[in-house]
Parts: C-alpha cells; structure tokens; sequence
C-alpha cells in the first residue's frame, strides 16, 4: 500500500514539473514573438518612404510608391494586430495548460512575422532601389554626356576621315541629343525606372556609335585605297604573267578582280549609311579571296622557276636510268648462263623496263604540251615530280635487283666454300674417333655419317649443273650444315659415353668381388660396349654403380671435368 501511494505520489509530482517547465518555455517563446512583433511595429519604414516621398514621382514610380504605402499600411492595421491576438490566444491555452494547442498557434504566429518581415524586407529594397537609381540615373547622364561630348568632338576634328558618311554621323548625334533630353524629360515628371530603361538603351547606342567612329575609318581606307590597289597590283600581275608565256585561264582573275570592285561600291555605299556590320564581315571574305589570288599566282611562278630547274635533271635522270638497264639486260642475259634464275625475278626486271618506257613517254608529252603552251605551269609541275617519285622507285627497284644478280656469285662461292670446309669437318671427326681408340663405331653412328655424306654429296652434285640453281643450292646446304652439326655433335657425344663407361667399370672394379649383383650388372655393360652401344653400356653401368654408391657418377664426371 505505501508502495502504490508512493507512486502515485512521484507520477503527481513529475506531472507538476513538467507542467512548470512547459509553462515556463511557452511564456518564453510568447514574448520572444511579441518583442519581434514590437520591434517590426517600430522599424523606420515611414520614415524611408518620406525619402521618397519628397521626390517628384510620377508613372511606374508613383504607382510604386502606392503599393508600399498600401502595403504597409496593412502591415500595422491588419498582419500585426492579428499576432496581437494570436498572442493572447497561445498565453490563454499555455495558462490552461493545453501545450499542443498553445504550440500550434506559436506556430501560426511564426510564419505570419516571417512573412511580414519578407514583406518588408522587400519594401526596403525597392525602396533602395528606387532611391539608388535616382541618384545613379543622374551620375550616368553625366559620364554619358561626357562620351556624347567626345564623339562629337571627334567626329568635328576627323571629319576627312568619314567621306560622305559623316552626314548620316551627323544625324545619328542629333538623335543621341534628343535621346538626352528624352531622359530629361522623364526624370524631372519623377519616372526614375523609365529613366533608367531609357538609359540602358542610351548606352547601348553611345557604344554602338562608339564602335562606328572607330570602324569607319579603317573600313574607308581598305574600301577606297588598299584593296583596290590590291586589285590592281593582281591585274597588272596577271597581265605582265599572260605576255611572259604564262598558262593562267584556269585562275579567273579578270572575272573576280571586276566583282570584287562591283563589291566595293556596295560596301561602300552602306559605309556611307554607316551600316558597317555586313562590311566587316564582307572584307573578311574578300581579303581572304585577294589572298588566293595572290597564292595561286604565286604558285604559277614558283612552278616555273622548279621547271626551269629541273625539266632537263629529270630528262637525264630517266636517261640515265635506261642506259643502267640496258647494261643489266646484258649483264642478265650473261648470268642466265651460269645460274638459273626464277621467273618472277625476270618479270620484275621486265616490268622496270616497261615502266621507264611509260615514264619516258609521259615525260615527252607533258613537255610537248607545255613547249606548245597548252597547259599551267603548276600541272607541268605536278607531272614532273610525279616523275620524279616515278624515277627513285624505279631506280630502288632496279638497285633491288641489281643487288640479286650480284648475291648469286656470293651465295655460289659461299655454298663452294663451306661445303669444302664441311668435308674438312667429316675428315676431323673420322681422326677424332680413330684416336679415341673405341672398340668400334654404332650401326646408328654410321648410318648418321652416311646420311651427312649423302647430304654433301648432293650439294656438290649441284654445283655443278649448268645453269647453277641457286635456290636449290641453297636449301641443300642447309640441310647439309644441319647433318655435319649433327654428325659432330654424336661424335663427341659417343666418345664421351664410351670414356665414361670406361671409368665406371673401372670404379665398380672394387666392390665386383663383394656384390654378385654389381658383378652381374657390371658384365652385362661390358657385354653391351663390345657391341658398341656405348648408351646402352653407360646406363647399365650407372644403375649398377648409383645402387651401391650414390652419387657416384656425379663424382665421377667431376673428377674427368677437373683433368
């Protein structure tokens, strides 16, 4: 019992605090809301709008100005008097503790103040800006008309500089002038923002007329004096080229010189009306046409100059060439006696002689016509270094295969020479395996020995055909080279075995009388290097030996390595 009256005890007394703390945060955040809601009653928004109010406003100004006074009016009649009550309300509920209904209307309250202070905030800008854009309205008239007073007086001390587009100046100054007095006119009925649309497009114009001012001169002289002396140096170019025997229809100078005069005086005339924007871009085009002009002309002279310079290097050089093949027929026809050369070999040949006939008659002609004055020099040019390039890979062909007649004598004396050492090297190993004093020589041995003989044998055999087949030869003294390396290398390897096996019986000597097994083992070697199969005789003799001693062969081979 004391237990559940303690209880009960402690959930009143929790109660009774939370109800205090909650009580006491409620109050609290009433009168944070209630001191913003004084300090929005007392902000100096009257007194910004007076400032304003002592200007002259009239349009889009006075209509400006209405609103934030409506607004604000509504402001202190409506929105604040409304959180007044709302205040009272939540301190109403928080005294009766209902805190979520208290909580809800704090709420409430909260946003109302946020818009409020929006709503103000945005008075106070626009209010800024409208006093702001008075006094900037007034600060760029002045830089303007400073600008306006500069071009004028440019245009006055430059005039020869404009031609007859300084009237149309003239006239577009008069109307800045009255643009001027046009923003006069509205500042001083009070329209501030009409001013300053109206000075943004009065600042666009002054950098507009700006930009002609610098333009136009420029535009002038490149109009009026460089292109058409450009024009005319082209012409006179041309025509001087034309009398020097130069092939120029293909360059339509006369047709375009006129047209770009024809251009001029457009570009001209909406110079004179200022419209310079189309001129511009219009010069650039035809700079860019003068330039090809130039270009192609020029490539005519320097085409003339290379056909000068080399026409008659490129008439000896396919001389030249014709006479070296002429030389390697005959040095063919005689090395077809002595070897025997492929078909496609010989086809190659004759299609260097082809191509340099082609190469001669195309050189013929592309000098026949140029002599006649039928063709530009730049395509005469194109010809003769195609010709050129026609010429090197013939004369790298004909090297090639200059190169192969020359490699057949080398490839003969060097199958002659080594085959001649080759039997050298059969001799050497016959006296090798005489003074290694073996019982006697391996069917297989002998059988490789004939196989390499044969080998050589054939190669000889084909040395002496007529005419020599250099392909063949090769291809059997590979095979020949093969065999005597063979050879060699189952020579030493079959002496090697046979002293080895030697060795090891000689070793397994000492344990023979003590092992029946190794006696045993030991004879069937012997009986196996009689027979001359020293392989065999070794591998026998190993095991036997390895059984007893481990290692023993290795021990061996040591020992013979350090004699």
């Amino acid at each position: 019992m004391d237990i559940l009256l303690y209880g009960i005890i402690s959930i009143i007394l929790i109660t009774i605090i939370f109800s205090i703390y909650m009580r006491k945060k409620m109050y609290k955040e009433i009168d944070r809301l209630d001191a913003i809601k004084i300090e929005i009653m007392n902000r100096p928004v009257t007194d910004e709008m007076s400032k304003v109010k002592d200007l002259h406003m009239t349009g889009q100004t006075e209509e400006l100005f209405e609103r934030w006074r409506k607004e604000w009016d509504e402001i202190i009649t409506l929105h604040l008097p409304n959180v007044e009550e709302l205040l009272f309300d939540a301190e109403e509920y928080t005294d009766k503790y209902r805190f979520n209904k208290s909580k809800e209307v704090l709420l409430k309250i909260d946003q109302l103040i946020r818009d409020v202070e929006d709503n103000i905030a945005t008075i106070l800008k626009e209010l800024e800006e409208l006093v702001g854009s008075e006094e900037q309205n007034r600060l760029d008239v002045e830089e303007f008309r400073t600008i306006f007073k500069n071009i004028k007086k440019d245009l006055l001390a430059r005039r020869h500089l404009y031609g007859k587009a300084e009237t149309n100046l003239e006239n577009q100054l008069d109307e800045l002038e009255k643009e001027f007095l046009h923003v006069d006119e509205i500042t001083a009925n009070g329209d501030y923002l009409e001013a300053k649309e109206a000075l943004i497009d009065l600042s666009n114009n002054l950098q507009e007329m700006q930009s002609k001012m610098e333009q136009l001169p420029q535009l002038l002289t490149e109009c009026q004096g460089t292109i058409p002396n450009q024009l005319e140096e082209i012409h006179s170019g041309y025509l001087e080229m034309s009398e020097q025997g130069y092939k120029l229809d293909h360059i339509p100078v006369e047709i375009e010189v006129e047209r770009i005069r024809t251009q001029l005086s457009k570009y001209i005339d909406l110079i004179e009306k200022t419209e310079i924007h189309d001129v511009s871009k219009g010069l650039e085009e035809t700079k860019e046409n003068i330039e090809t002009l130039y270009d192609l002309l020029e490539k005519e002279v320097l085409a003339h100059h290379f056909i000068n310079h080399n026409q008659h290097n490129v008439s000896e050089l396919i001389r030249s060439l014709k006479e070296e093949t002429n030389e390697t027929r005959e040095e063919t026809l005689f090395v077809q006696q002595l070897y025997h050369l492929d078909e496609e070999e010989i086809a190659k040949y004759h299609n260097i002689e082809n191509q340099i006939g082609q190469l001669q008659k195309r050189y013929t002609a592309i000098v026949n016509k140029k002599d006649e004055e039928q063709l530009a020099y730049t395509i005469v040019r194109e010809e003769l270094e195609s010709c050129l390039e026609g010429i090197n890979d013939l004369t790298e062909q004909h090297e090639q295969f200059k190169e192969m007649l020359q490699n057949l004598r080398k490839d003969e004396l060097f199958a002659r020479e080594k085959t001649t050492e080759m039997k050298k090297q059969l001799m050497e190993l016959k006296r090798k395996v005489q003074k290694s004093n073996i019982p006697g020589i391996p069917a297989s041995y002998q059988a490789v020995l004939s196989e390499t003989r044969n080998a050589l044998e054939q190669v000889f055999l084909k040395l002496e055909e007529k005419p020599l087949d250099m392909v063949a030869i090769n291809q059997l003294l590979a095979k020949a080279v093969e065999q005597v390396n063979a050879s060699s290398t189952m020579t030493d390897e079959m002496i090697e075995q046979a002293y080895l096996v030697e060795k090891l019986i000689q070793y397994g000597n000492r344990y023979r009388s003590k092992n029946k097994k190794l006696a045993e083992q030991l004879k069937e070697s012997e009986v196996s290097f009689r027979s001359y199969d020293y392989s065999l005789s070794l591998e026998q003799a190993a095991t036997a030996i390895e059984e007893i001693e481990p290692g023993a062969l290795s021990k061996i081979e040591e020992m013979l390595e350090d004699k």
